[in-house]
């Protein structure tokens, strides 16, 4: 479960782009690439897909729309900034970026 702002509903986690832990042995911070899992603690860039267009915005654009909490039963298991997103038109369509003329 998703929830931002007043929104909530199921969202698909697509795959994990990169993700930064601590190293239990050491205690030094790792990045690794495309992991399967992550560790508690964990920062990541993750794809996530929904069923439906959200009304969202980055969260350098307006924070209170750029957070969300990601829950499953009922426990928080993550939260995120909104950092990039592909735009819907209003058919619910990814619409596709405009190309300048040259």
């Amino acid at each position: 479960m998703m929830h931002i702002h007043t929104y909530a509903d199921e969202v698909q986690i697509k795959d994990i782009k990169w993700a930064i832990e601590k190293d239990i042995a050491t205690g030094e911070e790792v990045k690794r690439e495309m992991p399967k899992f992550t560790r508690s603690g964990a920062k990541c860039l993750v794809r996530i897909a929904c069923k439906v267009a959200i009304p969202i915005e980055k969260v350098t654009d307006c924070a209170s729309l750029g957070r969300f909490t990601l829950r499953d039963e009922a426990k928080t298991i993550a939260i995120g900034k909104v950092v990039r997103y592909i735009p819907f038109n209003k058919d619910g369509v990814r619409s596709t970026p405009a190309v300048a003329p040259k």
